[in-house]
Parts: structure tokens; sequence; C-alpha cells
């Protein structure tokens, strides 16, 4: 549930938004603005009775552009603090065809 509720946000951001993947194949390749998004980790952090009742997920987004896009980079990060998303901002990374990956981390509870 919440995850469907982060991709309704990312949806607000770019029209292409994928879990976990990439659907497209090497034939059919998404054409960036896209967003792929994915549950990288999800522990418990509160018990009671000997059973979690309170967990703390890491979600990991990647923003593809075609080239440094500041004003969408600014768009998703705004978007995110608006619906109660706080982003850091892992990394960056230029790939082979000159598009760039910008890695982004939130973290959501869960009861």
């Amino acid at each position: 549930m919440y995850l469907e509720k982060l991709r309704n946000t990312l949806l607000s951001v770019v029209p292409k938004v994928f879990y976990a993947t990439n659907e497209y194949d090497n034939e059919d390749n998404a054409e960036p603005p896209f967003i792929v998004f994915q549950e990288i980790s999800k522990r418990a952090s509160v018990f009671a009775e000997d059973k979690p009742v309170f967990y703390m997920s890491t979600i990991q987004i990647t923003l593809v552009t075609k080239k440094k896009d500041p004003a969408l980079e600014t768009k998703l990060k705004t978007t995110l603090l608006k619906n109660g998303y706080t982003p850091q901002n892992l990394s960056e990374f230029r790939n082979e065809d000159g598009s760039i990956n910008k890695i982004y981390e939130v973290r959501l509870e869960e009861i």
C-alpha cells in the first residue's frame, strides 16, 4: 500500500515510473526521463510480545534523464517533500549512452 502511494507521487513528476526494473527490453527502450524505484530493505524496529509491530523500509529512487536536468531533479525533490518523504541524494552517474542516473533514498515507517 505504501509503495502504491509512493508510485502515485512519482507519477506526478514523470509519466513513466517502474518498480524494481525498467520494463522495456533492448529493442524497446524507455525514453528518458523515467523513474525506477525499489524497496531495498525492510527491517523490524519495534517488537511487542516477540512480534514485529513497526518496520522501517528503505526505498531507492532512480531518476533517469537524457542529460543533467536540475529542474526535474528539483521537481522530484520538492514533490517528495510535499508528500511527506525526505529524499537523500546517494549518487549520480553517467551511463554509456550519455544519460544520467540520479539516485535518491527515502525511508518509510510502517506499522
